[in-house]
């Protein structure tokens, strides 16, 4: 199986953070057999994610999201990954 992995946000883009999490995550996946064939960092730009996917949607199997996740305003990964595979946004009330 190959895997893409996403790093977002605007702080990998302008240097204030390292991508440690690309190489953590890449260590694991290689570990159970899984083949990282990309890493990627966008900053927190919907459309930039969304055009992300449609680039490389076909050449992965897995695709694995790091940042970009949280509740504030400029974390726009869950939702430009929704629009992009057309499926809703669900709250879970339970969490």
């Amino acid at each position: 199986m190959d895997a893409e992995i996403v790093a977002v946000g605007s702080e990998l883009m302008t240097g204030q953070i390292a991508n440690t999490n690309a190489q953590f995550l890449s260590r694991r996946l290689s570990w159970i057999g899984i083949n990282v064939r990309y890493h990627h960092a966008v900053g927190d730009n919907a459309e930039r994610i969304r055009n992300l996917l449609q680039d490389g949607w076909r050449r992965s199997s897995l695709w694995v999201f790091t940042g970009g996740l949280g509740p504030t305003e400029d974390d726009l990964t869950r939702p430009a990954v929704a629009a992009f595979l057309r499926r809703p946004l669900i709250a879970d009330k339970a969490m």
